[in-house]
């Protein structure tokens, strides 16, 4: 079974609607969504916004549905200067860039315990996520999607971002569902359409761009779970 969550509702309920034989559970207030999608079995959530919310739900969904990877969707902010919103960041790896032990030498973005700054996706589940992207016509690259619990709209935040972690895109989950997935040895991958521009301006661009950005999402992991051999 593959798991995959998102934070909002805009980002997961066209998978809902689409899935045959749905059952429902709801654990730890999280409602957990179990059917299949183009002959795959899947476990669909709306984990809510933020990092402990992510976690939670990556966590439940391997211990309960024994899941063999996790896919995080949605939409988040771009920072590579070659993205527009509507674009398309595949991760190849997440950071955690509100993590910060800088101060008893650690580096920035350093996690105690899996003793790394990176975690890296899964190549096969991200190729073919980028190759459905590039056949549907959408700019899309590979990157660093860097996760913290903050809503990125000043520049001086998405400055640092990118300079202190090569970030391409900005949001608030990938990075913990990647986290807890390397913890546990289960793979992952982070998909994500650009609502704004993590700067000054996303405050007006994401809700103007939002619902059509996580529409975007939803079509293209549709489309990989059709393609998908795993």
């Amino acid at each position: 079974m593959i798991g995959i969550i998102g934070a909002m509702a805009s980002e997961v309920d066209g998978l809902k609607e689409i899935m045959k034989n749905k059952t429902i559970d709801i654990i730890s207030g999280v409602e957990f969504c179990c059917g299949s999608i183009g002959g795959k079995e899947i476990v669909v959530a709306q984990a809510g916004v933020g990092k402990v919310n992510a976690a939670v739900t990556a966590q439940t969904m391997i211990l309960k549905y024994n899941t063999k990877a996790i896919i995080n969707i949605g939409v988040a902010g771009g920072i590579n200067p070659t993205l527009n919103i509507g674009d398309i960041v595949i991760a190849d790896r997440t950071v955690e860039h509100d993590m910060d032990t800088t101060a008893v030498g650690d580096a920035p973005g350093f996690i105690t315990g899996i003793d790394r700054v990176y975690m890296d996706c899964d190549k096969e589940i991200s190729e073919l996520m980028y190759q459905v992207s590039k056949d549907m016509g959408i700019h899309t690259i590979y990157g660093v999607v860097a996760s913290g619990d903050i809503f990125v709209s000043e520049d001086s935040v998405r400055n640092k971002i990118a300079d202190v972690f090569n970030g391409d895109a900005a949001e608030m989950e990938g990075g913990a569902i990647g986290h807890v997935c390397t913890m546990n040895n289960v793979p992952f991958a982070v998909l994500r359409a650009m609502s704004d521009c993590a700067n000054n301006d996303s405050v007006v661009d994401f809700p103007a761009f939002a619902q059509k950005a996580a529409k975007t999402s939803i079509e293209i992991i549709t489309e990989f779970l059709k393609r998908y051999k795993g």
